[in-house]
C-alpha cells in the first residue's frame, strides 16, 4: 500500500527530529512527572507551613495551657501542617517573616489569644447548662399535668436557680486569629482546614455527637489515586497538541523544502499523503498512552488500564486531530505562522476542556465554549473508558469525535493542495 511509504517516511523524521521527540513524548512525561510528584505522595506528603503563636500561658510556670496545647496537637494530628511555633514575647508577623527568609514564602500565621482555656472552659459550661436547661424545661411542660403542687414548685425552683447560675458564667467565647496572605492561592483551604478542627474540638467540648453519618463509594468500578485522574487528560491533551501542532508544522515544512511538490509527480495520491500521516500519528500517540501509562505503574501505583475502548478512542482522536493539522498545512506556507497558529488553537483549548480541572467551576459563557471544542469530547471519552467504564459516556463521546474525525479528515483532503499547478 502506497500510503505505507509515506507513513515509513514521516515516522523516520520523527524519529530522526529532537525536538519533535521531546514535544511529542518527553514533554508529557515530565508534566505527569510533576503532577504525580505533587498530588501522589511519593516522597513524602507535601505540608503547608504554618506559625502558631500560643499566647494562653500559665502564670506560674509560663507554659502553655493544657487546653491550648491539645488544640495545637489537634492541628498537628491534620497532619496537613508543619507547624513552627512563635515564641509569646515576639512579633508574630516579624518572626514569621525572618523564618521564612529572604526569597519571602507564603506567610501564614494562627494566633492562639490569651485566656484561650478558661473562655474555652466557660463557655462550654454555659452552654451545656443551656441546653440543660432547655431539656428540663421542655420536660417540666410535658410532664406538669401529673405533678403535684409540691413536685411543681421543685422543678420550678430548680429551673429557676440553674438559670441564676448560667447567668454568673462570662459570656466569652474563646478567640482565635488567623492571619494569611491575599496572594496565597492556599489561603482558603488552610483556613477551612483550622475552621473544621475548632469545629470538631467544639463539639468534643460539649459533648456532641454526629447523627448524620456519611459514606462513602467510588462511581468507577476500582478506587483511583489522584494520578489516575490525570492519566487520561494528559494523554489526551498532547495526542490533540501532537495532531495539531506538530503535524501542521510537519506538513508545512515538507511544503516548505519542495517535498510536497517532488511527490505529486509520484503515483502517490492524497489519500495516500492523508492516510500515512495520520498512521504515523496514530502509532506515535499509542506510543505515548502506552509510555504514560507505564510510567504511572511504576513510579505512582496508578491502576488504569486500557482496554479495547481506549485503544479506538486514541485511533479516532488521532484521525481527529491529523485532520486539524492537515487543514492548518494546507492554509499556511510558513512554518512558523503554523506553529503559533496551532499552539493558538492547541493550548486555550488544551485548558478549556477539562483536561486539568472541572469544566463544573467555569463561568457559564466558558462552558459553552467548552462544550464546542473537540478536546472536550476527546478527553472525557478516555476517561469514561480507563477510569469509569460508562458504556453510554464511551460511546456517546466516541460517536462525537468519529463524527468530527470524519470532518476533519475530509475538510485536511480538500484543503491540502497536491498536484502542483
Amino acid at each position: 500500500m502506497k500510503a505505507i511509504t509515506i507513513f515509513k517516511a514521516v515516522t523516520k523524521n520523527w524519529i530522526r527530529s529532537r525536538s519533535g521527540l521531546f514535544f511529542s513524548i518527553l514533554f508529557p512525561v515530565l508534566l505527569l512527572l510533576v503532577f504525580g510528584a505533587i498530588f501522589s505522595g511519593v516522597g513524602g506528603a507535601s505540608k503547608y507551613d504554618l506559625f502558631v503563636q500560643n499566647l494562653d500561658v500559665n502564670a506560674a510556670d509560663g507554659k502553655p495551657t493544657d487546653l491550648s496545647t491539645t488544640f495545637v496537637e489537634a492541628l498537628n494530628s491534620t497532619e496537613t501542617f508543619a507547624i513552627k511555633e512563635v515564641p509569646p514575647d515576639e512579633n508574630a508577623t516579624e518572626y514569621a517573616r525572618e523564618a521564612l527568609g529572604p526569597l519571602g514564602g507564603n506567610m501564614r500565621i494562627l494566633i492562639i489569644s490569651e485566656g484561650f482555656q478558661d473562655d474555652l472552659v466557660n463557655g462550654t459550661l454555659k452552654v451545656r447548662i443551656g441546653i440543660s436547661y432547655d431539656t428540663l424545661n421542655m420536660s417540666y411542660w410535658y410532664f406538669e399535668p401529673y405533678m403535684n403542687d409540691t413536685q411543681k414548685i421543685a422543678f420550678q425552683q430548680g429551673l429557676a436557680q440553674m438559670q441564676q447560675y448560667n447567668a454568673t458564667i462570662p459570656d466569652t467565647k474563646s478567640s482565635l486569629t488567623i492571619m494569611l496572605d491575599q496572594a496565597d492561592q492556599s489561603a482558603a483551604m488552610v483556613k477551612s482546614i483550622i475552621v473544621s478542627v475548632a469545629n470538631a474540638f467544639n463539639y468534643q467540648m460539649i459533648g456532641a455527637q454526629n447523627v448524620i453519618n456519611l459514606n462513602e463509594t467510588s462511581v468507577t468500578t476500582k478506587r483511583f489515586g489522584t494520578v489516575d485522574l490525570y492519566v487520561p487528560g494528559i494523554t489526551a491533551a498532547f495526542i490533540m497538541t501532537n495532531g495539531i501542532i506538530a503535524l501542521a508544522a510537519t506538513a508545512t515544512e515538507f511544503k516548505r523544502r519542495g517535498i510536497i511538490k517532488r511527490l505529486s509527480i509520484t503515483p502517490l495520491t492524497k489519500i495516500d499523503w492523508i492516510i500515512g500521516n495520520v498512521l504515523s500519528q496514530a502509532l506515535l500517540n499509542l506510543m505515548l498512552a502506552a509510555i504514560m501509562i507505564g510510567i504511572g505503574w511504576l513510579i505512582f501505583n496508578v491502576r488504569v488500564i486500557p482496554d479495547a475502548n481506549t485503544i479506538v478512542m486514541i485511533l479516532l482522536g488521532s484521525i481527529m486531530f491529523s485532520g486539524i493539522g492537515m487543514a492548518l498545512s494546507g492554509f499556511i506556507k510558513d512554518v512558523e505562522a503554523a506553529s503559533a497558529i496551532g499552539n493558538a488553537i492547541a493550548f486555550p483549548m488544551m485548558f478549556l476542556s477539562g483536561t486539568y480541572f472541572p469544566i463544573e467551576i467555569m463561568p457559564e459563557y466558558l462552558r459553552t465554549v467548552s462544550n464546542a471544542l473537540p478536546l472536550t469530547y476527546f478527553s472525557q471519552g478516555l476517561k469514561s473508558a480507563m477510569l469509569y467504564k460508562d458504556p453510554e459516556g464511551i460511546y456517546l463521546n466516541m460517536a462525537i469525535v468519529a463524527v468530527l474525525a470524519v470532518v476533519f479528515i475530509i475538510v485536511g483532503a480538500l484543503v491540502t493542495r497536491w498536484k502542483s499547478k
